[in-house]
């Protein structure tokens, strides 16, 4: 029961991640002032990446509600947004270039060490 509860929030991890990336992509597309402007909110939502990323996140949501079927939230939820971090700045690295700074990883380390001081509390 245990391994399947990981595979649930490790699954959630991973389509929220893809998913808001894609929302990412999405959004990042044409000029800032109209994302802004209701005018263009039609042709913003209906961007494939957008459509893409909003129905992977919104699946992660549904894996989500299993796990908080069969998992105690005080330990699914942070080992889930823990998993979140890693992933997003891994992508936010790998495909948006963005800089991981020391401070980021030394950030991303003491997550993981609370989340380590969690499950064995």
């Amino acid at each position: 029961m245990i391994a399947l509860k990981i595979l649930l929030v490790l699954m959630t991890s991973i389509t929220a991640t893809m998913g808001n990336s894609l929302l990412k992509v999405g959004a990042s597309g044409g000029n800032e002032d109209e994302l802004l402007e209701l005018k263009h909110l039609p042709r913003t939502l209906l961007k494939p990446a957008i459509i893409g990323g909003g129905a992977l996140y919104a699946f992660s949501q549904l894996l989500w509600i299993s796990i908080l079927r069969i998992a105690d939230l005080s330990l699914a939820y942070p080992l889930m947004i823990g998993l979140n971090f890693l992933l997003i700045m891994f992508v936010a690295w790998s495909y948006f270039k963005e800089p991981v700074s020391p401070g980021k990883l030394a950030g991303m380390v003491l997550i993981f060490i609370g989340i380590m001081a969690i499950a064995m509390g």
